[in-house]
């Protein structure tokens, strides 16, 4: 039994555009403008990240025609650098990021259902982040052709309560008048200041653009994906910098960059309430939690088939140690609706575990970070090694290579570096979770070496 491919265009640029754009593009403004000291540096850093994660997503992209299986990330560690290489990914993936990130959308889900319901309750704010998950799980055991569906319907209704939100504000909504009493301290400008500045900045807003990876995971589900893979990831990232910017814009014509630093956490239901009235609050509540909630339901949907790529090729070496039963399930497709429902169900158990354990959106955030980061710039690196070996005269090719990945390669590393110095501790806790992939890793070899 093998996956079916199903998936178009229009899936594709859903989930693209469903997992990036969650919470952060509601408060991400209000944090960024503690660092920005001109309109103008709002949308540099805005475009730059956008730019950045362009840089990483087109090299997906090839990586995904080049290996048009299921979850790229970890054929193309395995082709490029060894068994081991995809094991690591696939492991940190398996134990750490894939059920924290899911956890961490989840998370902001439950505490936005208790802001429109009007509860404060942590054990209710935890149960609403738990049912979403369970929601998407049934959809996505139903079939690959249900959950894309239903990805493509929430994708949609969020990015048209978008689009309301910014037609509303540059429209309709009058500027508020706002005089700061802090006033923002002048720095001295040098090489470093400016470094300083500019890591800043990229640090705030860079998470904003999370998610943009996971729909490489679906790449042996997609219909014709030399056509659809680069298409549909291309146009989805590209969408959601023109929608950053767009929302930034419709922001800062309503409020000044001064309010927006005063009342970080309210410059969202303020734009909103000056363009549509009293309601304007629980319209930007509703908008959040159906961000959110989409979100949710990309994870839920792409995440498994990377579990499935990585346990698959060591099935048969798993059956012969005490780990033969895990990667069997992992492994297991349902003959019915031709999904990894091993891989759903469990990615869905282990991410309501998370949502338990950490219960905090800010600690799921610094463990994931060095881990996650990691595996992006080691794999966005295999290109340099699967380009000259595999790819074809009419295959999508990277535009600017080498250039582009060396971008995103140099970025993400000065970005754990950062996360290494100011988050230690947690960004610890990650490392040795994933250092588990080693002994993990050696009792297959040894199961392996023995058959």
């Amino acid at each position: 039994m093998s996956l079916q491919r199903k998936l178009g265009f229009t899936t594709i640029f859903a989930i693209v555009t469903g997992n990036i754009i969650g919470s952060g593009l509601f408060f991400t403004p209000g944090e960024l403008a503690a660092v920005a000291e001109a309109e103008w540096q709002v949308y540099f850093f805005w475009t730059l990240c956008g730019f950045i994660v362009l840089c990483g997503a087109l090299t997906y992209a090839e990586l995904s025609i080049l290996l048009p299986r299921p979850g790229v990330m970890y054929h193309s560690l395995n082709e490029a650098y060894g068994p081991f290489a995809g094991f690591f990914q696939g492991w940190v993936q398996i134990l750490i990021s894939g059920p924290g990130s899911i956890a961490g959308a989840s998370i902001f889900f439950g505490e936005l259902a208790n802001q429109v319901l009007g509860i404060e309750n942590n054990e209710l704010r935890l149960m609403w982040g738990a049912l979403a998950i369970i929601f998407f799980a049934i959809i996505n055991l139903q079939g690959i052709s249900m959950g894309g569906k239903t990805q493509v319907i929430i994708t949609t209704a969020k990015l048209t309560g978008i689009m309301g939100l910014i037609i509303g504000a540059i429209f309709f909504a009058s500027p508020v008048e706002w005089v700061s009493e802090t006033a923002k301290a002048t720095k001295e400008i040098d090489l470093w200041s400016t470094m300083q500045f500019i890591g800043l900045g990229v640090g705030i807003v860079l998470f904003t653009y999370d998610g943009w990876a996971d729909a490489s995971h679906m790449a042996g589900e997609v219909k014709d994906p030399k056509k659809n893979l680069p298409l549909g990831i291309g146009v989805g990232v590209l969408s959601v910098i023109a929608i950053y910017l767009l929302i930034n814009y419709a922001f800062l014509s309503v409020v000044p960059l001064d309010f927006m630093r005063d009342n970080p956490t309210i410059v969202a239901t303020t734009v909103a309430e000056a363009a549509f009235g009293s309601k304007g609050a629980t319209v930007i509540q509703v908008l959040i939690w159906i961000s959110i909630f989409g979100a949710i339901g990309g994870l839920v949907m792409s995440i498994p088939r990377l579990y499935y790529a990585t346990v698959s090729d060591f099935n048969e070496d798993a059956s012969k140690t005490f780990m033969g039963p895990f990667f069997k399930a992992l492994s297991y497709i349902s003959p019915k609706t031709s999904v990894p429902s091993g891989s759903i169900i469990y990615s869905a158990v282990m991410a309501i575990i998370f949502l338990l354990f950490f219960g905090t959106f800010a600690k799921i955030v610094t463990f994931l970070m060095v881990p996650l980061q990691f595996i992006n710039i080691w794999i966005v690196s295999s290109i340099f090694i699967l380009r000259p070996r595999l790819s074809k005269a009419d295959d999508f090719k990277t535009p600017l290579y080498p250039l582009v990945p060396l971008i995103f390669i140099l970025t993400m590393s000065i970005l754990i570096i950062t996360a290494l110095i100011y988050n230690t501790e947690q960004s610890l806790y990650g490392i040795a979770l994933s250092l588990t992939s080693i002994p993990v890793y050696l009792i297959l070899k040894n199961a392996k070496s023995k058959s």
